[in-house]
């Protein structure tokens, strides 16, 4: 998703690794839309000879508002290798002109993370002129390079950026969109924001939310089992909502350990901690970026699709553990009938019907390459539509598992059934205690 709306709006390629020195070569040519990360002396270069353009696009952005007098931008002639003696080499250009204030800061939508630019806004600024910043120039390089000066008492983190911010610049290969997730990963940590620690502690409290919300509302470790039988469990629990039955107990339904629910209780999780993930970061960069940035109104909007990605499998998920088997094969869904058990309805058989399983294995297909769930959403949600789909192409042809509870005789009286568009009185009871 990250890298879909990247592509689309101002993307660069991030670069993380590969420079020596701290001093990178950019992955791609300079007219592709990209970002060094870096810490301290240090920037990117390019081999003269490898220019063909007139003109290089370029900016400065830093993850705080340093002190300008503690550190010299340059950008032309001369190489950005930081270490002496055998690999500094001097920027034979001059510095630029640093302005003593930062621009509002700016969120990124797609990596959630605050940056400040300095160098003013313009061509005149962000542009360098390499007919005239090379001529004579004695360097083997062209470079944009920070020098970090003595009286610096932080250390400076920062990105080189070129390229310029059209859609013309913008190029991702597909292994670049495959790696965004380690992207958000390594800006989310030691690379830009430093807080790493977010991941890993979501990562341990969401189950535990999870396990909390399967254990009150939809009978525990049965929300890992699909019902068998000739009724809808949740049906006969409204039904026998005055006896005080668990859902384990509902006469008439059995149930058995399903490892497709397994697969979707991984893909929701893996989801869920991806939207924490990502509000939690959005959060630490909106302690100093102003309300009315665009990056915000991005964010918003991909941020509701991952809400809709976890909607692919969360239904799904609710929908094989609330219809048998022998309902969704045996309904007709091309007849029109409104209630909450047939049709539309919220727990229709047309909903848990095989077909879908094409649908949910594109979109664990899909979610691969647009950075959500951290690559365990794509694989949980892709095995699990492949499981559905299986299931759909097998005919049974063997007797139904036997319940593991005492078969109850009593017989349901067709009144006591919902066939209208809703349940008189009270909705349909999620948990039965």
């Amino acid at each position: 998703m990250i890298a879909f709306f990247a592509v689309f709006v101002s993307g660069h390629v991030p670069q993380y690794d590969g420079c020596d020195h701290n001093c990178c070569h950019p992955p791609h040519e300079p007219t592709t839309s990209q970002v060094a990360y870096l810490k301290g002396s240090g920037g990117v270069e390019f081999d003269i000879h490898d220019l063909k353009e007139d003109y290089l696009d370029f900016n400065f952005v830093f993850k705080k508002d340093y002190d300008v007098s503690t550190f010299s931008m340059y950008a032309g002639c001369g190489g950005c290798a930081s270490e002496m003696p055998f690999h500094f080499d001097e920027p034979l250009s001059l510095p630029l002109a640093q302005p003593k204030t930062y621009h509002s800061p700016k969120f990124e939508p797609f990596t959630q993370h605050a940056y400040y630019e300095l160098l003013p806004k313009g061509e005149d600024a962000r542009q360098l002129n390499l007919t005239a910043a090379l001529d004579n120039c004695s360097s083997h390089h062209a470079s944009l390079r920070i020098i970090v000066h003595a009286n610096a008492t932080e250390e400076i983190v920062w990105g080189a950026v070129v390229g310029c911010e059209g859609l013309e610049c913008e190029k991702f290969t597909a292994l670049e969109l495959l790696s965004f997730p380690i992207y958000v990963i390594r800006n989310h940590g030691p690379a830009w924001n430093n807080a790493a620690w977010t991941l890993p502690l979501i990562a341990v409290l969401v189950p535990l939310l999870m396990a909390l919300i399967l254990w009150w509302w939809w009978g525990g470790w049965l929300a890992f089992y699909v019902p068998h039988g000739n009724f809808f469990p949740r049906d006969l629990a409204h039904v026998y909502k005055d006896r005080n039955l668990h859902w384990a107990n509902l006469p008439h339904i059995c149930w058995t350990p399903s490892i497709r629910l397994f697969f979707y209780a991984v893909a929701v999780w893996a989801i869920v901690v991806d939207i924490f993930e990502t509000l939690a970061h959005m959060l630490i960069a909106a302690r100093v970026v102003p309300t009315g940035d665009t990056g915000y109104g991005i964010f918003t909007f991909w941020f509701g699709i991952k809400w809709v990605l976890l909607a692919c499998v969360a239904l799904p998920w609710m929908w094989a553990r609330e219809v048998p088997e022998s309902k969704w094969r045996e309904y007709r869904w091309w007849v029109c009938t409104c209630g909450w058990f047939e049709g539309m309805g919220a727990f229709s058989p047309l909903w848990a019907q095989g077909g879908w399983s094409v649908l949910d294995i594109c979109i664990g297909v899909g979610s691969l390459f647009i950075g959500a769930g951290f690559y365990v959403f794509p694989v949980a949600a892709t095995l699990a539509g492949i499981l559905r789909f299986a299931q759909w192409l097998t005919v049974p042809t063997k007797e139904e598992p036997p319940c593991r509870i005492k078969e109850h005789k009593e017989y349901v009286p067709e009144d006591l059934r919902d066939t209208g568009c809703g349940y008189p009185g009270s909705a349909p009871a999620l948990f039965v205690s």
